[in-house]
């Protein structure tokens, strides 16, 4: 059992390091696409993929329809403005700020009425607001890019709490694909909408929303699905806090990004509050259905 609990954290912990890495696949891809097209792109994939899993299970891929279109839709905003975002502003600051969704859960769960208010929940509103304050420069330096991730942090926050009241009742399996195509579909429309280019001017930037598709959205959830057996969702939640940090080094690495002593500073700080944030947590399997 021992085994098994190790092997299912370096299993959470390479998701954490899939996820981290996006955050520089999405930005090197929104050089030659749009956001939104991107998006739809890389849900769609994703929802085929999702539906062969639902073929092979021989599950019934409409049941809880409407619980899977709420979430789709709050999907699709955290989605979409976290991609937006990516297209103003750095890649560290992104991963930092993205990683205060685990802060909002409890803000809003105790809004709610659904959880007390800890001390540690305090104690991390505060060195989220210090770490997000270092990151961005304050509030006269905050930008366009800076606002689209904190609105993308918040619904992934929500998307959480909605997770977490339908996945008592609902197939995790069947939601995730309903999601992922509710995502799509809103994408597709976007684009109809707004009249947005639909093509795709590199092979790099193909084979960048097939590993988004593949690895970051079905591998990444399965995964998650998996580590639900074995660890708590609290230590699920503990060890992607390290997603920022891996946003980070990729961005340093990968991207060329320059290192910023505000940008660290500020991130020790978020990734402190995430920390702090789930000590003490009930465990909620939706805690990590992100």
């Amino acid at each position: 059992m021992k085994s098994k609990t190790i092997y299912t954290n370096f299993a959470m912990l390479t998701a954490a390091i899939v996820w981290g890495s996006t955050f520089i696949v999405i930005k090197k891809s929104l050089i030659g696409m749009h956001a939104v097209t991107l998006v739809c792109y890389r849900f769609a994939l994703a929802s085929l993929f999702m539906g062969v899993i639902l073929i092979f299970l021989r599950k019934k891929p409409w049941k809880n329809l409407k619980e899977g279109l709420i979430l789709g839709l709050l999907l699709f905003i955290s989605y979409v403005t976290q991609s937006l975002a990516l297209y103003y502003m750095m890649v560290v600051d992104a991963g930092f700020i993205s990683g205060l969704f685990v802060i909002f859960v409890p803000i809003f769960s105790f809004a709610c009425g659904r959880e007390k208010l800890r001390w540690n929940f305090i104690v991390a509103t505060i060195l989220a607001a210090i770490g997000l304050w270092s990151v961005t420069g304050g509030i006269e330096s905050f930008k366009w890019g800076d606002s689209l991730m904190l609105v993308s942090a918040l619904f992934f926050a929500l998307h959480i709490l909605y997770a977490d009241f339908v996945v008592k009742k609902c197939d995790i399996w069947v939601l995730n694909f309903q999601q992922f195509l509710v995502v799509a579909l809103a994408s597709f429309f976007g684009i109809l909408l707004f009249e947005l280019p639909w093509t795709i001017s590199s092979w790099n930037i193909a084979w960048g929303i097939l590993y988004l598709s593949l690895f970051a959205n079905v591998l990444g959830y399965a995964v998650q699905l998996g580590a639900q057996k074995t660890i708590s969702p609290t230590m699920c939640a503990l060890i992607l806090s390290l997603e920022p940090v891996f946003a980070a080094i990729f961005a340093w690495t990968i991207g060329g990004e320059e290192i910023i002593m505000a940008d660290i500073v500020g991130g020790v700080m978020i990734i402190a509050a995430i920390i702090c944030a789930q000590i003490y947590r009930r465990d909620k399997a939706s805690q990590i259905m992100i």
